[in-house]
């Protein structure tokens, strides 16, 4: 079994991973962008290919990174429109054109988060249901197991019983029990006896089919008949 500090460094390594290579994947994506916007004469929309970083974000584990990759891809709308030739476009579309391209980011942005929660709320939910449908069957386990273990003890204790009838009977008719009869005595209660320790040190639990076609605790299968007592007298 992986020794669970071994498991904790590979999912932050695994993490960490991710996010320098969505750190690094945004990064050139707005670079890429930005360099088109410069060779891209003033009053296209140039800032709009920004969404395509702020949608790659989203790869990251930090929803804040969203925000950020938002942030600077507005302030790198406000770059490209310094460093972009210009052109015989009224500056009022220039303006309306960046100002389009800012609004579009951040749509995108505030839009892929409401999204991203949403999903993250469903997928809690979803992992709520599994571990409530486990905890159910892990109650239903131990119940199924519970009433095993005591058919199996009303099992033993009933033979243990029947037994005493046999020798009731010898006490009724002797008014006492022959040597015999004392050591048979003996062997059923060390026997019962043993059943019961048996039972209640069970590395395992295997069940059987019993009589009456219910289940019941196998706390005899590691042991050879050779070496159990017989149950009957």
């Amino acid at each position: 079994m992986a020794h669970p500090d071994f498991i904790n460094e590979n999912i932050f390594g695994t993490i960490h991973e991710t996010r320098v290579s969505v750190y690094l994947t945004c990064g050139f994506v707005a670079m890429a962008v930005l360099l088109v916007d410069f060779m891209t004469p003033l009053g296209v929309a140039s800032g709009v290919p920004y969404v395509a970083v702020v949608l790659l974000s989203l790869k990251s584990p930090e929803k804040h990174f969203t925000l950020l990759v938002a942030s600077i891809c507005t302030f790198l709308v406000g770059v490209g429109y310094l460093g972009s030739p210009p052109s015989d476009i009224p500056m009022y579309q220039v303006f309306a054109n960046r100002l389009m391209a800012i609004l579009v980011i951040w749509v995108t942005a505030i839009l892929t988060l409401i999204q991203r929660n949403k999903v993250l709320e469903l997928h809690q939910e979803r992992l709520k249901r599994i571990q409530s449908i486990k905890e159910v069957e892990i109650r239903e386990e131990k119940l199924r197991v519970l009433k095993a273990t005591m058919r199996t003890v009303q099992d033993i204790t009933g033979n243990f019983l029947n037994n005493l009838h046999y020798f009731k009977f010898e006490i009724e008719t002797n008014k006492t029990l022959s040597p015999e009869s004392v050591k048979k005595l003996d062997a059923l209660i060390q026997d019962t006896s043993l059943r019961i320790d048996k039972l209640g040190n069970m590395d395992e639990v295997r069940e059987k089919r019993m009589a009456g076609d219910m289940m019941g605790i196998d706390y005899e299968h590691s042991v050879k008949d050779a070496d159990t007592i017989s149950r009957k007298y």
